[in-house]
């Protein structure tokens, strides 16, 4: 039998707080809010085998903190995951479903005698109102969970990784020797001869107090003596490359690879506070790893023809395998597929251009869609157009990028990305438009959103520049931004048809399935989940003028302009990735024989990845509550 949960008599109170504070989040907490739990926190007594709550009970009215004794939580079938967690003193459960206003999923059982603090659901709103180490902790719930999932990750897929050593590792890790330097006013002959004595890459300009200047790199000398303009007795500060590019000790190696890839260079700085540590070259970064991004963007580099532009596809997709199995969270890894996509679809335009008459056209490639957010699976299809000026008639322009285009589109094809089945490509003649005609386009979706404009702006107006005469599509993007900005009407019917997809949630928050033949009991990880954040970021940014494409820039953005606390955001942040981690092992790891549409039959998941599944998709939920909110509907 189960003794009846009684309010703690005051001189108890005292000793409340002091267990308390040996606990997170309790131990961050101020004295007003422990003793506000202290007051209001009830102690029960469960037997061993007693039930302490589960999902008969219905919606979760009472926060359990563990004061004494186990709790064990198991599906009620008692399935094969039935014993998968155990809460311990200190801890608090059910935590998700009080704080969600729904019916837990699991059974929670006394396996000892054991007592609870019980604190009531109105009371953990007000704690969570008025304590912000508690608001913390709640928001910070699932970035726990997600942690736990990348370790299990890690561990799952560790037979699949294409390295030893993940470049999980600090990059101060790979900084092998003090940094060699000199000053702005130290001959050339000088510093070469430094550097062939200390048998280094690059030696670095420092001024004299020690701050990094410059660097000078056996690629700087190379690029000055093919001009015949060498002079061995010049000061260094002449031939030397400014401002290098930096990054904390702290950062990750595959933060520096990442950096590296994006920016073409070979050597980063690594300092720490204003203090520098080192050098760190691609050579000794990518020595760490036997298939590198190195070796992937040198195959790039050369590719000069179809098999060598499709050898490079494929390295690019082993890489970002192997990224994946070592436990590379789902942010940077998107950004990993993006960055290399990007600089093989530049090689592509590049060796096309230069293959088509297109002299005198200003002109620029637009990447659209999930390219345009730098947010690419591994089986995004092509979206994209082009911006050119025209002072002419822009039919003659069009005509002659046209075969341009085609080529493209046809060759991107070949490496793996394939034609988007809605002709949303460069080669479609309505989507290779002069700046004006653009802006004619853009607006007339604005004034008319029907079904149709709405469905285009969700694509075309994640643009950014990838090829070409970038100044058209900032030009277009500062037009766009004005003429959104305050059309309340257009944001809201945006809004409207943002809301037509909702998280598959049921009324106990579990997870309701659909789907018919093969597909039957799955959802949809792209309709139902993802596209949910995409949208929402994409409202958001046009709303508030913000000028960045990428989704979790735009979520990040706007709890920024709307004082949402950073913990909240970066919980919804952690839940859009989350989804995004499902869909890139749904393509790749899960699935062998290629690609498959973004389904997945959430009783595949293990315990782990189910209870963070629910919780994004929770979160999923409030950021439509949040849109409704804001344009009443």
């Amino acid at each position: 039998m189960v003794a009846a949960a009684t309010t703690q008599p005051p001189q108890l109170a005292q000793a409340t707080i002091a267990f308390l504070r040996r606990y997170a989040p309790f131990n961050e907490m101020d004295d007003a809010s422990l003793a506000f739990v202290a007051a209001r926190a009830k102690l029960g007594y469960y037997p061993q085998g007693a039930a302490v709550a589960g999902p008969q009970a219905g919606m979760a009215r009472t926060l359990f903190i563990v004061q004494r004794g186990i709790v064990r939580a198991r599906v009620p079938d008692g399935g094969q995951d039935a014993a998968a967690f155990e809460f311990a003193p200190g801890e608090m459960f059910p935590l998700n479903a009080v704080l969600g206003g729904r019916a837990t999923t699991r059974l929670y059982e006394a396996t000892e005698d054991l007592f609870c603090y019980e604190l009531d659901a109105t009371d953990v709103q007000t704690l969570l109102g008025s304590s912000p180490p508690f608001q913390r902790f709640c928001a910070r719930y699932i970035d726990s969970l997600l942690q736990q999932e990348r370790r299990a990750l890690r561990v799952a897929y560790a037979a699949q990784t294409v390295s030893d050593r993940p470049l999980l590792q600090p990059l101060s890790s790979a900084v092998r020797r003090a940094p060699v330097t000199c000053g702005p006013e130290t001959p050339l002959r000088e510093a070469l001869e430094r550097m062939h004595t200390q048998r280094i890459g690059a030696i670095l300009v420092v001024d004299a107090e020690g701050a990094p200047q410059g660097i000078f790199t056996e690629r700087d000398l190379v690029r000055h003596a093919a001009t015949g303009r060498l002079v061995l007795e010049d000061s260094i500060s002449a031939y030397m490359t400014p401002d290098p590019i930096s990054l904390p000790a702290t950062a990750t190696l595959y933060e520096a690879a990442l950096v590296m890839a994006r920016h073409g260079v070979r050597h980063l700085l690594v300092c720490d506070g204003r203090k520098l540590v080192g050098v760190v070259s691609e050579r000794s970064l990518f020595a760490l790893q036997r298939q590198s991004m190195r070796e992937v963007v040198a195959a790039i580099e050369v590719a000069h023809d179809l098999e060598g532009l499709q050898r490079a596809a494929t390295e690019i997709r082993a890489l970002a395998r192997g990224m994946l199995a070592q436990g590379v969270s789902a942010e940077p890894l998107t950004q990993l597929i993006a960055t290399l996509n990007d600089r093989l679809a530049e090689r592509i335009l590049a060796l096309e251009a230069a293959r088509h008459d297109l002299g005198g056209i200003r002109f620029c490639w637009l990447a659209l869609g999930s390219e345009g957010r730098h947010e690419q699976t591994f089986s995004s299809d092509q979206d994209n157009a082009i911006v050119f000026d025209a002072d002419g008639p822009a039919d003659a322009v069009r005509a002659r990028l046209l075969p341009f285009a085609d080529a493209v589109n046809v060759t991107l094809d070949a490496c793996g990305f394939p034609l988007c089945k809605g002709d949303i490509m460069a080669r479609n003649p309505r989507w290779c438009l002069a700046a004006a005609e653009w802006r004619m386009r853009f607006g007339e979706w604005i004034r008319n959103p029907h079904p149709e404009a709405l469905l285009n702006a969700n694509i075309f107006f994640d643009f950014r520049p990838l090829w070409g005469e970038a100044a058209l599509a900032r030009d277009l993007r500062g037009w766009l931004s004005a003429v959104t900005h305050d059309d309340q009407r257009f944001l809201r019917m945006m809004a409207q048809n943002a809301l037509e997809s909702r998280p598959p949630l049921g009324f106990f928050g579990d997870v309701q399935t659909s789907g018919e033949g093969v597909e039957a009991g799955t959802i949809d990880l792209k309709v139902q989940g993802t596209r949910i954040f995409t949208d929402a970021g994409r409202i958001f940014a046009l709303a508030t003028g913000a000028d960045v494409q990428n989704t979790a820039a735009r979520l990040r953005h706007a709890g920024a302009v709307r004082r949402v606390p950073t913990e909240e955001t970066e919980a919804v942040v952690d839940a859009f990735y989350f989804l995004v981690l499902l869909r890139l092992r749904r393509e790749h790891l899960d699935s062998p024989d290629g690609p498959r549409r973004p389904r997945i039959d959430p009783r595949t998941l293990n315990e782990l990845d189910r209870r963070i599944l629910k919780e994004a998709l929770r979160l999923a939920t409030k950021v439509q509550q949040r849109l409704a909110l804001d344009f009443q509907l």
